[in-house]
């Protein structure tokens, strides 16, 4: 069943949906230092994003997919998700992407290496929002996989401070 949907779903060309909402999962891992982030995005958002940047046709998780996609979606998450601390740009690893299982969205991974813990983090999450006015992004904040905090950002300047 799920089969027929997705190819229905697929062949039409229709996955519109009237809700532009995201979800990010920031986890701040006090051994390593590290934050790990897995976000979830329509697959028909992330297609219209790429598309508003000048790659057409991406056809994401497709046997017509483009052969670069993972570079172009590393490109657009760096360009749109970004950790500052202490005045510093962190440097995000992209790690990598999988389907959901409703085969409607996409979870992509990062990493932020050398965070500083009991300092300020400041996310800022611009997804989508050059593509759509009514964009929001859940984020779930957890220290060592135990919820800490969560946030919905929705308005400029489209950032937030967390402290592990």
């Amino acid at each position: 069943m799920w089969i027929f949907l997705y190819l229905s779903l697929f062949l039409s060309g229709s996955t519109d949906h009237d809700v532009h909402l995201s979800k990010s999962e920031i986890n701040y891992d006090t051994k390593t230092q590290t934050v790990q982030v897995s976000i979830r995005l329509f697959l028909d958002d992330l297609e219209d994003a790429l598309a508003a940047r000048g790659t057409e046709g991406v056809k994401l998780f497709s046997s017509y997919e483009v052969e670069n996609a993972e570079e172009l979606i590393a490109e657009y998450l760096d360009e749109k998700i970004r950790f500052v601390q202490g005045n510093k740009d962190l440097f995000t690893t992209y790690l990598g992407r999988e389907i959901s299982e409703d085969l409607s969205a996409v979870w992509c991974y990062i990493e932020v290496t050398q965070v500083a813990q009991d300092q300020i983090l400041t996310v800022t999450n611009e997804i989508f929002m050059e593509i759509y006015d009514d964009q929001k992004h859940v984020m779930v904040i957890t220290k060592d996989l135990k919820r800490v905090d969560h946030w919905i950002i929705d308005e400029a300047p489209y950032a937030q401070d967390i402290r592990f």
